[in-house]
């Protein structure tokens, strides 16, 4: 009765969520993995669907439920796990599974599978061994990867780790190690208990880099080899816990740089496989009113390089700074959902909504992609605001010519001796009225002034432009002076020299070696420290390391400032 009116008074449901996840993404033949299929909602599923995927066998399944009541939102987990075994080797993808949940149709993300041939492991047999699985033994700079470190322990042995593994080597940034998982498996025949910690690596730079070894201390108690095996209660008696130390042996992986043929301009460095649509409200508004863009990227990949999509023709457009969101739908943040919620005011007549594009780096067909969203239609109202012309004076009319004096008599004394001009005097009269003539003498005055503002107009905006390149570029070398992370440092060099280079000619400038370079005659030595500085900030920048991991030493931080005055120091082009 209690629970029915719960359920009664709670009126707020939780969205409906579906996720589908691999206990492991990578096995060999034979060897059992779960898939695990997990539905949040307020009502249970319809018919689940069960995996289907040529070259694995579904095994069984178990169902459990859940039904929680928090901040008065009813929550109903069901979780189902498949058994699923593959029968040979390859790349296999669980495509996605549509799930209808109270009403709504939702779907997973693929998850993939790299099945290895059936071959006995390496320690198979001991009483405990390790090792580092990777699906994939080449990576591009940038591109997230699922990495386990699996124990595999004696199943008749009692374990206590001591500490969780840590990964070494350099190269690639990674993530805390997940919660770890634990599995029941065979061995060459032998009983073990699996336990696999997960991780991503993000890889920083191109080349061969080394992952670990990695050590795991861990304290075993042996079952007894006395007469006696079992206690009164019948459980088995083990020898004294010793410490042990097992490690995973170091694995070695190719890296290849990204491409720079195809690169777009607004490449930000996100590599994966994603999808991109924006939907905006309302649909009708007038000029310089919002129109409520909401940007969303879903897929898998490295969602801490993805920012905020530009406007793909940016004309007729103002944009301003988006809210962002990201929901992950696994416990690593390589797949999931990210959101830009930001207002764009049309400037001029529109007949759709902005179009946005998203460019990434798809590392399975190794190419770039730029995805554009649909243009939807919109109605446009008003007209854009037109400057005031300056006025015109408007002509005066002529006056009526005044009348004529009558003449005076002449005065007759010397003057009288001088011959009589007579009518000629009036040639240096006004031939127009006093009105006329001033309206035509100070008639370009005001085209002057317009003239005149205009100039000023223009050179306060050009001086207003001087002023905040020269505020950009300080801010930059004081992040180059006080920033604790590499990739800032580096990043804030490069800006700086381009500032430099448009305050001295004007011209917009990539941030690229090849064109701020290619603008300088340098040494030898002066451009291999700077195409160092570009190679170490594209990698960093596109490995998505984390902010403040990577921190900069105060020599390396002296050789970059060096590096920029001798740069601003070289003759230009």
């Amino acid at each position: 009765m209690l629970v029915a009116l719960l359920l009664t008074l709670c009126a707020a449901f939780a969205e409906p969520k579906v996720r589908g996840t691999l206990s492991t993404n990578t096995a060999s033949v034979g060897e059992a993995l779960e898939y695990e299929l997990t539905i949040e909602g307020e009502s249970a599923p319809d018919n689940p669907p069960v995996p289907n995927v040529d070259g694995i066998e579904v095994r069984g399944s178990s169902q459990s439920s859940q039904l929680s009541i928090i901040n008065s939102n009813v929550m109903r987990r069901v979780t189902i796990s498949y058994t699923l075994v593959p029968k040979r080797e390859g790349k296999f993808t669980i495509p996605p599974l549509e799930v209808r949940v109270g009403g709504q149709v939702l779907k997973t993300l693929p998850a993939t599978l790299t099945v290895t041939p059936a071959q006995a492991m390496q320690g198979a047999g001991d009483l405990a061994f390790a090792k580092i699985s990777l699906s994939k033994k080449a990576l591009y700079v940038g591109e997230v990867a699922p990495l386990e470190v699996q124990l595999y322990l004696d199943r008749d042995a009692r374990w206590d780790l001591r500490s969780m593994p840590t990964l070494s080597g350099e190269g690639f940034t990674t993530q805390k190690f997940d919660k770890p998982s634990e599995r029941n498996i065979e061995v060459s025949g032998k009983p073990y208990t699996l336990v696999t910690f997960r991780t991503v690596i993000t890889p920083g730079k191109a080349g061969k880099i080394e992952i670990g070894p990695v050590p795991a201390n861990l304290a075993v108690s042996k079952p007894s080899r006395s007469r006696q095996r079992f206690d009164i209660f019948g459980r088995s008696l083990m020898e004294p816990a010793q410490e042990m130390s097992v490690s995973a042996p170091m694995l070695e992986i190719e890296v290849k740089p990204l491409p720079v043929a195809g690169r777009p301009k607004d490449f930000g460095g996100a590599v994966g496989k994603f999808e991109f649509n924006a939907t905006g409200t309302p649909d009708r508004v007038k000029i310089n009113e919002p129109v409520s863009m909401k940007l969303t990227i879903r897929g898998s990949g490295n969602f801490d390089r993805i920012g905020q999509p530009p406007l793909a023709e940016p004309g007729g457009w103002t944009m301003y700074s988006a809210k962002q969101d990201f929901q992950a739908s696994d416990n690593l943040g390589t797949e999931g959902v990210k959101t830009f919620e930001l207002p764009v005011t049309p400037t001029a007549r529109q007949t759709t909504m902005p179009v946005f594009a998203f460019s990434f780096f798809d590392p399975e067909s190794a190419k770039y992609v730029t995805l554009k969203s649909a243009p939807a239609p919109l109605t446009v109202e008003g007209a854009p605001q037109v400057a005031l012309a300056t006025p015109v004076p408007e002509p005066v009319k002529n006056a009526a010519p005044p009348k004529e004096e009558p003449k005076k008599p002449a005065v007759q004394d010397i003057l009288a001796n001088l011959p009589d001009i007579g009518a000629a005097s009036a040639a240096f009269g006004p031939t127009m009225s006093p009105a006329v003539f001033f309206s035509t003498l100070f008639a370009p005055v005001p085209v002057a002034f317009a003239l005149v503002a205009w100039r000023r107009r223009r050179s306060d905006g050009k001086a207003a432009r001087i002023a905040a390149l020269r505020r950009e570029r300080t801010a930059m070398l004081s992040q180059v002076k006080g920033a604790a992370g590499r990739a800032e440092v580096l990043d804030a060099a490069v800006k700086a020299m381009r500032l430099h280079v448009q305050l001295e000619g004007g011209a917009q400038t990539d941030d690229d070696a090849g064109a701020l370079l290619g603008s300088r005659k340098l040494d030898a030595e002066t451009e291999k420290s700077l195409r160092e500085i570009f190679d170490a900030r594209t990698e960093l920048l596109y490995a998505g390391a984390v902010r403040g991991e990577d921190r900069i030493s105060e020599r390396e931080r002296d050789r970059v400032m060096d590096a920029i005055a001798s740069f601003e120091r070289s003759p230009r082009r």
